[in-house]
This record gives C-alpha cells, structure tokens and sequence, in this order.
C-alpha cells in the first residue's frame, strides 16, 4: 500500500492518542459523498484503494474525518475518539476501523477486531470477506501461516486469500458456515508433513464452502516431480468428516500420497464436489462411512452427494470413490456426472451405495490421452472403469465413455436393479514400460467390458438388470489361442430358486467388436442352482469378430430365454445354451460362423422343456462343423416346436443335421436335397442353379431321415 501523501498529511503520534483535527462524523462522510458516489467511498473505507483518500469535487474534505495509524499506534491508544475513523496503513492489513464503545469484550484478532491497551474496540469497515493476510499471514512461501489462517477462519466466517502462497505446518480446521476463498493463484500448501496430518480439515460442522483454491499436499522423497505418474505423499489435503451442507468447487488439487484422497469425505449430507482439478496423487475424491458417532451432524452414512465436472488426473489408486462399510449403513443418492479422468491405476470409479447415478463422464485409462501412464500401483492403463465390489442398489449407469480400460469396463459385485446404457468402451492395446520406457502391447486374457455377479443368499436380489444401447470395441489381438475378452458376463452365485426366480435380465440394442473374444454375451449360474429361474431377453445386438473365435452368446438354466433379433457374424459358435425352460432363437441373423447353435444337454426333448428357433443362418459352417452341434447323445436336434419360419441361405442341407418340424422351413442355394438328418412335410429347398427346363426346387413330402424329397416348381423351357 502507498505511504501518505502530501494531500493528506496527518500528524502522527506513536504510543499516545490522536488528535488536534476538525473531525466529521461517520453519518455526515456517508451522507455527503457528493460527486465522488457512494461506491467510490465505499472503496476508500474498505481500503482497496491502497490507502489513498478519493478525490472529491465536493466542499467537504473527507480526509478531516480520518486518522492514519499502524496497528501498534492502535493498539496504543488510551483515549479513542468516537466519531474518527482510523486507517491502518499496515502492507497488506490496510483498512478503515472504527471505535466500538458498545464493545467491551471481544478478542483482538488483528484482522477484523484490535483491542487497545486501554481496553477500546476497534471494528474494521468492510463488505464480502475478510482477507486472511489482514490477520498476519506473509503468503511468502516461507513464512509458516498456520497460526495466521486459523485465527482467520475463527475470526470470520467468510475469508479470501489472495493470490500467493501460504505455508502449512498443522491442520487447519473450518468452523460453521465457513467459506474459504481465493484464486487458483492461491496457493496453500506444505512442504512435509511427518506425522500425516490433514492440511484443511472440518469436523462435525454445518455450511463449508471451500471455493477457488490451490491446496497442495506432500509428495515424497524419492519420487521427485516430475518423475512420470503419481507423486508420493502424506496426509489429506481436504477432508471433511461429520459434516452437512458441503460445497468444493473450483479448487486445484495435487500431491498426495499415503492419505485417503486430495478431498476425502466421511458421514457428510448434501455434499457437491464440482469444477475442481485434481492430479498427481494416490486418490481423488473419496467418500465413507469411519469417521464418528451416529449422532454427527452428517448423520450415519454419506448421503446425497454430486461429484460433477470435476478432471482428476494421474492417481495413482481410485480417481472418484464412494466406500462402502460393510457393518455401517449404506451410502446413498449419489450422483457422479460429466467428470474426466485420464489415467486411474486402479479404479477411475468405485462406488458402493444405494441410488447411484453415473452419467456423462469420461474415463480415459491413460493421462492426456496419450501412452504415458500413471505410476503408483503399476505402469498399466487403468484397471477398473467402475467397480462396486459390496452391496449397490438402484445403479445407473449411462453415456459414459470408458476409453483405454486396462482390465474392467464396468464390474459390480453383488448389485440390485441395475441399468448400464449407451456407454462407449474401449480396451487400452498398449502401454508405458517406466522401467524401461518402451512402448509394449497389451495381451492379457479374459478382460470383461460389463461384468455383474450376484449371490442373492447374502444380497438383495438384482430382479432388474438392463444392459442396453452400449458400444463394446476390443482392438487387442492377442499371441497364442487365448480368448481375449468376455464383453458382457453375468452371473448368478446363489441356490434359491425363489430369489432367483425374480430375476429379469435385459441386454438390448448393444453393438460388440472384438478382434478375439472368449463369450461377447454371458450369462451363467452355480452348479447348485435350480435349473430354470429367471427371465433373460438378448435382443437386437450386433456382434462382430474377424477370426471366428469364442462365442456370441451363451445362457442357460432359466424358466426363458429369449435370444431375438442379434446380428452374429465372425463368431465360432453363435448360440450356446442348456437345460432350461422356454428357449426362444428367433429372427437372428448368424454369418461367418463354426457352428450356428451349441446345446450343452445329454437329451434336448428332456431337459429343454420348449426349444423355438426362427433364424437366418447365411453360408456353410466351418469345415467339419454343421449347424447344429453339442454334447447331445445323436447329432441331431429333436424337439417339439421348432423351425416355423427358419431360413437357410447358401448352408449345405447335410450340415444342418437337424429335425424340424412345424414345416415350410427353407433352405435357400443348394442344387440337391438332404440326404441326412431329420425332416418335416413341408421343408423346402430352393435350388441355387436354376435352369430353363428345371426345377424351382425340393420339397419333403413324408417326414423321416432325411424323409422323401420331390422336385416343386417347375420352369418353361
């Protein structure tokens, strides 16, 4: 701030009381601002014109009303006057204060309150916040600020610091109705921190507001930036426990280590986590249930709480997480929208809670986007995309892009009604070797894009899953013959038939590619469970692989499945499925296949109780397979309703080996009838080579194997 100038020149007098000036009182200067208007007074008295009185075209002089002093000649002064305003001219604490009589008790906190020796009061004149720099902090870098910080936060509910750099040692805690301000120039941080302790912390608190702030936590030695990935450190940055009414916005937030998170929240209501950058650390933004009584003002659990629009980067365990404990009451409504986050070793979401909401984030496994990786737990691209791994229920999922997953898309341990829709996801087909800094291919096996397991012995029964609208791509191709992924896996652990009974399974409109594939559309059940519960529809995916391996689909033992409407092409085996009750293949499109159904039954009429295919199958099975295939005692399929509106194009009637009957099944593009296998009155087939003089095609007239065929159709010459 300016010194005073020859304008207005005030006689100062250190250690005794000021006087000798015509002096005007506070009502008559806000009263006659004149020309000059109100605000630019007010700027004047809040000091944030450096100290310098305004000039005025008025007559009256506003500088006769106010005394410059320091804060020691204010301290100092034994008989203050009650109409003067006093300008503390301290670099950085500058201001107007007044003399309060009415006072006789409140403490001297250097920035908004100074108690004289002889017991005066004086209050600073201000509006908005007050400057933490105002209660003795440097913002040097150097200078230890804690003392400073927390006598502000104390001191006024509403503090700002200003863009520098402000030195932490110890916690510093917020009171109710905090509000803790700055820039992203405003920096606070520390340099070790020994003993872990959190740098910002709120305990059992109402109404927190942490706004526009760099806080900064310890990396450790050893790892020094800006070594690639994860930083090691201490402590926690943020963290707020036992507290309600919570917003954290448009901070930055870097290096933390061995701690919970950069901002870690426990047994809080009504929390928002919004607009913050976060990066280099070991985990982002963490919820749970440890800290406190029941009694905390947060309540017992998380509850109601928006991370959204927020960008975490390089962490070097969980990027968003919202845990779970076990014994304690569930965390619920949570809301996690529009974030990104670029590289997670482990999980870039995890969350275990009742009424979650994942909507519009964008997860990509490596940093930036590129191939450098974060380092922590493993230079690999990260490992979940979303995990829940205890009890969720009421989980949505939807319009997501999960890029570069090293491992897992989406995986849920034993969660109930849940929804996963119109998400992208994306394996990583290459990684960062830190320890020798080569580029290297990733070829793991068994990677699952949706994976969701259930027992519904321990857990609430997920009686409505819904996988929809979703876009699967696996760009990885593997040495060897090991399958690469199982894209969508689902299974059900437990043995009540009751339970499982409920179940209703959906997995629609999803489009799957992958260059090698275990199963693309799994659904599996113990080996102790009833045979036939539950409903399960696959309808109108399209699957694609290149080198005709694994399996498009795959489900058995459920009182119906309906397979309807999917575009299978490139898979070894289209179909796969088992003891079960009604099983529906109906207009499915099946190409570039080894065989188009698999039955894993001893006896199909037995243990199949009503097997209906309706499909397309286009071109021959691979060489040495048909059509149908399986462990059943004879190679072909018997069963009472089966075929009506089946169609074969350019498929060799002797692999078909099958049996069917309603008839008018059509075999289209052979030039002679079947000479195998089982067929119904009314089966045709169309011959491919037609010729003037010829026939149209064969039509079997007596069911038998391979029954009586007879030219139909005929063609003028």
């Amino acid at each position: 701030m300016r010194e005073d100038t020859k304008d207005y020149q005030q006689t100062e007098h250190e250690g005794s009381q000021l006087a000798g000036e015509t002096l005007m009182n506070r009502r008559k200067l806000l009263g006659g601002v004149g020309a000059m208007g109100a605000a630019a007074a007010g700027a004047w008295l809040l000091g944030s014109l450096g100290g310098k009185l305004p000039e005025a075209s008025a007559s009256e002089g506003y500088a006769e009303c106010c005394k410059m002093v320091t804060i020691a000649q204010l301290r100092a002064l034994t008989s203050p006057e009650i109409d003067r305003i006093y300008f503390v001219k301290d670099r950085d604490q500058e201001g107007s204060y007044y003399y309060d009589s009415s006072d006789t008790t409140s403490a001297d906190n250097t920035g908004i309150i100074i108690v004289s020796t002889s017991g005066a009061r004086f209050r600073r004149i201000f509006e908005g916040p007050a400057h933490v720099k105002w209660f003795g902090a440097k913002g040097d870098g150097t200078t230890d600020d804690t003392a400073a910080v927390q006598l502000a936060i104390h001191s006024y509910p509403h503090i700002y610091f200003s863009p520098s750099s402000y030195k932490i040692t110890d916690y510093v805690f917020l009171q109710d109705n905090s509000r803790i301000e700055g820039t992203r120039a405003s920096k606070i941080f520390m340099t070790s921190n020994p003993d872990g302790v959190n740098l910002i912390s709120a305990k059992d608190k109402v109404n927190v507001t942490i706004d526009n702030l760099w806080i900064e936590g310890v990396y450790g030695v050893g790892n020094p930036f800006p070594v690639r990935g994860v930083m090691e450190g201490q402590g926690v940055t943020l963290a707020v426990y036992g507290c309600r009414n919570v917003l954290i916005t448009n901070c930055y937030f870097t290096y933390n280590g061995l701690g919970s998170g950069n901002i870690y929240v426990s047994k809080c209501k009504d929390v928002v986590v919004t607009n913050n950058y976060l990066e280099k650390s070991m985990n982002g933004i963490c919820f749970d249930n440890w800290y406190g009584e029941d009694n905390t003002p947060g309540g017992t659990h998380v509850e109601n709480v928006t991370v959204a629009n927020n960008v975490l980067s390089d962490m070097g365990g969980r990027a968003i997480a919202c845990d779970l404990d076990e014994n304690a009451a569930r965390n619920s409504n949570i809301a996690i929208i529009g974030n990104t986050v670029r590289g997670a070793a482990y999980a870039a979401i995890a969350v275990n809670a009742r009424g979650v909401s994942v909507v519009g984030n964008m997860i990509d496994g490596k940093r930036d986007g590129g191939i450098t990786t974060v380092g922590g737990q493993q230079s690999l691209p990260t490992y979940y995309g979303f995990l829940s791994n205890f009890d969720c229920e009421h989980i949505h999922i939807a319009d997501n892009v999960f890029k570069d997953i090293f491992m897992n898309g989406v995986n849920i341990l034993n969660g109930s009604n849940v929804s996963i829709v119109n998400n992208s996801f994306s394996f990583a087909v290459n990684y960062l070797n830190q320890n020798n800094n080569q580029v290297l291919e990733l070829n793991e096996p068994n990677n699952r894009m949706i994976a969701l397991e259930w027992n519904t012995n321990a857990y609430i029964a997920p009686y409505t899953i819904k996988i929809e609208g979703n876009t699967i791509v696996n760009d990885r191709n593997p040495t060897g013959e090991q399958p690469v992924a199982e894209l969508i896996y689902l299974k059900d652990t437990s043995n009540s038939a009751a339970i499982a009974a409920d179940s209703f399974l959906h997995v629609t409109n999803n489009q799957l590619r992958s260059k090698k594939i275990s199963t693309a559309i799994q659904f599996i059940k113990s080996l102790y469970q009833d045979m036939g519960t539950g409903k399960m529809y696959i309808t109108g995916n399209t699957i694609y692989s290149p080198v005709k391996s694994g399996t498009a689909i795959s489900a058995m033992r459920l009182d119906e499945l309906h397979v309807e409407g999917n575009k299978i092409n490139g898979i070894a085996i289209a179909i796969e499925t088992g003891m079960g009750g009604l099983t529906n293949f109906s207009g499915n499109v099946i190409r570039n296949y080894n065989s188009a159904y698999f039955f894993y039954v001893a006896n199909l009429t037995n243990e199949i109780d009503q097997l209906i295919v309706q499909d397309t199958i286009i071109g021959n099975p691979a060489q040495g397979s048909f059509v149908f295939t399986g462990t059943v005692n004879n190679p072909y399929i018997v069963t009472s309703s089966n075929g009506a509106g089946m169609k074969f194009i350019g498929v060799n009637a002797n692999q078909i080996k099958g049996t069917y009957y309603p008839e008018n099944l059509v075999v289209e593009g052979s030039d002679s009838p079947p000479t195998a296998g089982r067929w119904a009155v009314g089966d045709r087939v169309k011959i491919k080579n037609v010729t003037a003089g010829g026939y149209s095609g064969y039509i079997c007239t007596t069911l038998g194997t391979p029954g009586t065929w007879k030219q139909y159709g005929a063609i003028l010459a």
